[in-house]
Parts: C-alpha cells; sequence; structure tokens
C-alpha cells in the first residue's frame, strides 16, 4: 500500500512539473514569433521532430555513441508501449506483436545501458559523464536488469502486477506482489518518471534552438520584418 500512496505523490509531482515545462515552452514560443517567419514555422517543426526521433545533433558529434543512444531510445518505446498492458484494462489483439517486441527490446535496452557507458567513458569522461547522466544511467540499467530477470529468471505473477497496477489508476488499491525483484523494479521505475518530464520537454526545445541558429546563420529569420544579413 506504500507503495501505491508514493506512487500517486508521483504522478502528482510528474504531473506539475509537466505543466511547468509546458508553459515555459509556450512562453518561449511567444518571444520567437517576432524573429521566425511563419512559412517557416512549419518547416521547423518537422526538422525539430526528425532531429529529436533521429538525434541528427548526436549523429553529427559521435556515430558511434549515436548507434547507442538510437537502440536505447527505440528499445525503450518499446517496452514503454509493451507495459502498456498492465495500466489498461482492453487493448487490441495485435498489441500482443508489441508485447513480444517489448520482451526482447528490455534486454536491448538494458545492453545499451552498457554500451552507451563504455563509448562515453572511452571517448571523454568528462564531456560525456556528468554525475547527472551517471545516475540515470545506472538507474535505467537497473530497471532494465530487475525486467529481465523478472521475465526469464525469477518469474512475478503477471495476474497481479496487473491487478496492483489497475488498482492503482482507478483508487481501486490492491496488494502489491510479494516478489523482491518487483518491488526494486517498481521503485526505481517511479525515480525514473521523476526525470522524464524535464528530459522529454527540454529534448524538443534543445533541437529546436539549434534549428533556429541554423536559420539565424541562413539568413532566413526577420526581426520585426527586417531580413537578417
Amino acid at each position: 500500500m506504500i507503495l501505491a500512496i508514493i506512487t500517486y505523490i508521483v504522478l502528482l509531482v510528474v504531473y506539475i512539473r509537466g505543466v511547468f515545462y509546458i508553459k515555459i515552452l509556450l512562453q518561449g514560443e511567444k518571444k520567437e514569433e517576432a524573429y521566425l517567419p511563419q512559412e517557416r514555422r512549419s518547416r521547423l517543426i518537422l526538422l525539430t521532430l526528425c532531429d529529436v526521433i533521429f538525434l541528427r545533433r548526436l549523429f553529427r558529434v559521435n556515430k558511434v555513441l549515436w548507434l547507442g543512444e538510437w537502440l536505447f531510445h527505440l528499445s525503450f518505446m518499446l517496452v514503454v508501449l509493451a507495459h502498456l498492458r498492465f495500466i489498461l484494462g482492453f487493448l487490441p489483439s495485435w498489441w500482443h506483436h508489441l508485447v513480444c517486441a517489448g520482451k526482447y527490446a528490455g534486454l536491448i535496452m538494458t545492453s545499451s545501458m552498457i554500451y552507451i557507458l563504455v563509448v562515453r567513458a572511452s571517448v571523454d569522461y568528462r564531456r560525456y559523464i556528468s554525475p547527472g547522466n551517471l545516475v540515470l544511467i545506472v538507474l535505467i540499467f537497473i530497471i532494465g536488469l530487475s525486467g529481465v530477470l523478472m521475465r526469464f529468471v525469477t518469474r512475478v505473477d503477471i495476474v497481479s502486477v496487473k491487478a496492483f497496477m489497475l488498482g492503482i489508476f482507478s483508487f481501486d488499491l490492491q496488494p502489491p506482489p510479494a516478489h523482491t525483484v518487483f518491488a526494486l523494479h517498481y521503485i526505481f521505475v517511479l525515480m525514473l518518471m521523476l526525470y522524464l518530464p524535464s528530459h522529454i520537454i527540454t529534448a524538443p526545445l534543445i533541437a529546436s534552438e539549434a534549428r533556429k541558429r541554423e536559420f539565424f546563420l541562413s539568413g532566413n529569420v526577420f526581426i520585426k520584418d527586417e531580413k537578417i544579413h
């Protein structure tokens, strides 16, 4: 029950932080309206979306590190989609294909953390590994490893897990599975949820600002109807 209460608190904190960052994003967009022509805004949004999905800036800087980061982000998304079965009551029949893909994506996600850590440490430890990044890598590795253990080694009762998760989101608290690895996995997921809102919001912002600088250098930016040369 304590885990369920922690979940409600974490979800509230995540929601508040998400609203806060969205507010900053909207304020930043209003400030940029005078600088970017309207006809360029749709192109900027499309290019920024491609940059976020394919990690273009990282690809230009370090292709070896880009491979690990892109594999991680892809496998992470598959894992998240597969885990929706624990929080949604009804899913289409074809969803079991994503669940199957998520099973092996968890292995890739966990392995990619080791790959990313080794590459970052071997290229430039001070530049690529800050204390925050190190904590995040270790956190995701523990989440992935505990998930892999529950999938392939020490099995957890899936029915009780789903009942517990559905009870949290429906405010009908159910006892959590009596499983040590699950408790560890769940607590570290809660910790990761505190980080995700800021990362999800700031990643597009950083990519967008980089694209705007490129527009500025190419002479495609205006300030009060006056073109910058």
